[in-house]
């Protein structure tokens, strides 16, 4: 995948972004015919869709593995579904620790450390797939914009640093659909960091909001004063690069990767080059990390942490209202 271009992010038109308006308006009506047509399947466990409405770098994944986390400890057999975003295996497919991130994705790899994970291009065979093994709710991973299948609850995650940049549809703009339509559909929507003024206004006063912030380990505290070389291969980059100078870091350079970037050996090297001649330590992203060659993981460090609600016991309230509300039906 190619990198978002940056006039997507500006907080203001651009000849680029009007230009491609009319291209926009093509997409748009391409999608909303394409839910129009589609017919949406039911399953039999309740499904938990977390989403976003712009294109990567939202928080989706970090917010799913905490969802995982919460309902776990709670006393519910949670399996994520995801597309495999990126991965060669298109077969509906549990994910095991000897796939790599070329096979399953990235993003699968990390949920698996979790809970059971299942990929494939038909989620709805992969929830069928679920429920034999032993699950009694779905995580699903990103698929808010499909229109086959039927959500019990719909989360839209929203990075405050991004917002919804330019506000205008691919590609003109990062959204996948208007902001409109996308918050029509969902039930909750979680803000990671900051909630603007402008943001707030955009957000119906019906859908409830829940706040949230990436906490990192406290281990990685060690990055403080430190020199690194930054680099990663995420949709929103910025995001990661904050949080390292948030914690005090002293980043020497950035590189930045195309997203789901799958990492070669000349690539490492390179990196190596650019740290011994800054006399820095290399650091990226847990994602990023397991699209790293396993010979080469030695010479990275990783950013780690994960989600943390600001209220989570009111958060996970609405979760089981909506697995016991669709398990009595």
């Amino acid at each position: 995948m190619l990198k978002a271009p940056k006039f997507w992010y500006l907080k203001r038109d651009t000849y680029l972004s009007n230009s491609l308006y009319p291209l926009s308006l093509i997409f748009r009506l391409g999608t909303k015919l394409r839910s129009i047509i589609s017919k949406e399947k039911n399953s039999e466990l309740p499904i938990i869709c977390v989403g976003n409405i712009v294109v990567g770098g939202a928080g989706k994944t970090p917010v799913s593995l905490k969802i995982g986390k919460i309902l776990l400890k709670s006393g519910y057999s949670p399996h994520f579904v995801s597309k495999g975003y990126a991965g060669i295996e298109k077969n509906n497919t549990l994910v095991k620790p000897w796939h790599s991130a070329q096979s399953v994705g990235d993003e699968s790899l990390l949920l698996s450390e979790i809970a059971p994970t299942w990929i494939g291009i038909n989620r709805n065979r992969s929830f069928k797939l679920a429920k034999e093994k032993g699950a009694d709710c779905i995580i699903m991973d990103d698929g808010f914009q499909n229109p086959t299948i039927k959500k019990d609850f719909s989360i839209i995650v929203i990075n405050g640093e991004q917002e919804f940049g330019n506000t205008r549809v691919m590609p003109s703009g990062p959204l996948r659909e208007s902001i409109n339509r996308g918050l029509s559909r969902t039930n909750l929507i979680i803000v990671i960091g900051n909630i603007s003024e402008k943001l707030k206004n955009k957000i119906p006063p019906k859908i409830p909001l829940v706040k949230a912030s990436f906490a990192i380990n406290n281990e990685n505290k060690i990055f403080k004063g430190q020199k690194i070389t930054a680099f990663a291969g995420i949709a929103y980059p910025e995001k990661f690069f904050n949080s390292l100078r948030n914690q005090g870091a002293k980043i020497v350079k950035e590189i930045i990767y195309p997203d789901h970037h799958i990492f070669v050996e000349n690539d490492l090297l390179d990196l190596a080059e650019h740290a011994n001649k800054s006399q820095s330590i290399l650091v990226t992203t847990k994602k990023d990390y397991v699209r790293i060659p396993k010979i080469y993981r030695s010479l990275v460090n990783t950013l780690e942490g994960e989600i943390e609600f600001e209220d989570e016991k009111l958060f996970l309230e609405f979760l089981i209202k909506a697995i016991k509300k669709k398990l009595i039906n």
